[in-house]
């Protein structure tokens, strides 16, 4: 069977889940303010309103496998579709945990040492650098795709229930993590994420009907986004200025019905854009292209960036025009070592 036609649209949400990530990681050390701070609130009511991302990326990651596998997947293509992923995401996964492994050591303490079974550890869960942890997670969802393709394959209504079914793992792996015993690791397991993966599972699945639902309604599911992202930032700001004391539960299903909002709210925007040729759709195309790199380099120029950081007490204004810098800096920054790594290994191909 031919391969399907490639969604360009896909990559304008790529681009904005990545400028998400930037906004998140640029940011993160604003929220450290003074309490009560305008600035402080300001940076994190844009800190946790960013939190869709990873998310969306999941998301956008269980759409693009069942849109491309789900009609011309077989018995047997699972040893095949591995070991693509091992190339294209394995790999690249050890040899950026590795360098920040080694980075970290020189920047913060100015020694590099190798532990071998200590970085072992540090690949299985993620932790080389903070926002790794977003591969192991991916990872696990690559290595039990085969078999829930097979399962939507054999079984109608598996693909009926795709969207209860990770909303129902998802819970359960929630209320046992916070009400039963701490699983292991809980934050880069798949199992705390899978809504949004079959989620995504089922738009690719039907992706001509969710993108014509989301056009239909797409007032609605815009409202939607914004009243539950509202909700949930505003909230944590007011629990945290001592206003309100809410459970972790009700942000937690708050963070769920934004997550899967806002694709989408964003789809229609995104399939309108693709439609376009002016300088805007291409930037937003070329950046979601880019995204992988941009999302394994960017903590390096943020973390050099942050060493020029001024003191956030004595010349708070300068802080927080470096912090609002930061997202540029890092994005510019990251956006032109992915493409200049791609350039360069397409040389490389061409010799």
């Amino acid at each position: 069977m031919a391969a399907k036609p490639k969604l360009t649209e896909i990559d304008y949400l790529r681009a904005l889940a990545i400028v998400a990530v930037l906004v998140i990681h640029g940011t993160a050390a604003a929220t450290l303010l003074p309490t009560g701070s305008v600035p402080q609130a300001v940076f994190f009511m844009i800190n946790k309103a960013s939190l869709f991302t990873v998310p969306l990326f999941i998301w956008i990651s269980g759409l693009v496998l069942f849109y491309t596998y789900g009609d011309r997947w077989k018995p047997g293509m699972a040893r095949e579709f591995w070991w693509k992923r091992l190339r294209k995401i394995a790999v690249p996964y050890v040899l950026w945990s590795l360098f920040y492994y080694l980075w970290n050591q020189w920047l913060y303490h100015g020694t590099v040492r190798f532990d071998p079974w200590y970085f072992v550890k540090l690949l299985l869960s993620g932790n080389a650098s903070y926002h790794l942890y977003y591969m192991v997670i991916i990872l696990q969802f690559y290595l039990v795709f085969p078999l829930l393709i097979s399962l939507v394959k054999a079984y109608p209504w598996v693909q009926k229930a795709l969207i209860p079914l990770g909303l129902g793992i998802q819970a359960a792996a929630y209320g046992c993590h916070h009400w039963v015993h701490p699983l292991p690791e809980y934050d880069s397991l798949l199992l705390g994420y899978s809504a949004y993966f079959c989620f995504g599972a089922y738009a690719g699945l039907r992706y001509g009907a969710v993108a014509a639902w989301a056009k239909r309604r797409h007032v609605w599911v815009r409202a939607a986004a914004v009243l539950a992202g509202v909700l949930f930032a505003g909230g944590l700001l007011l629990q945290q200025l001592g206003r309100v004391a809410l459970s972790s539960a009700w942000y937690e299903l708050d963070l769920v019905l934004y997550a899967m909002a806002v694709p989408m709210a964003c789809l229609p925007a995104a399939r309108a854009l693709a439609a376009c040729t002016g300088f805007v759709a291409k930037g937003g195309a070329a950046l979601g292209a880019a995204s992988f790199g941009v999302y394994l380099a960017h903590p390096a120029i943020l973390t050099l960036w942050d060493r020029l950081a001024p003191e956030p007490d004595a010349q708070r204004w300068l802080y927080s025009a470096h912090t609002a810098a930061a997202i540029l800096v890092g994005l510019a920054g990251a956006y032109a070592l992915a493409r200049g790594y791609a350039s360069a290994m397409r040389k490389a191909a061409r010799r």
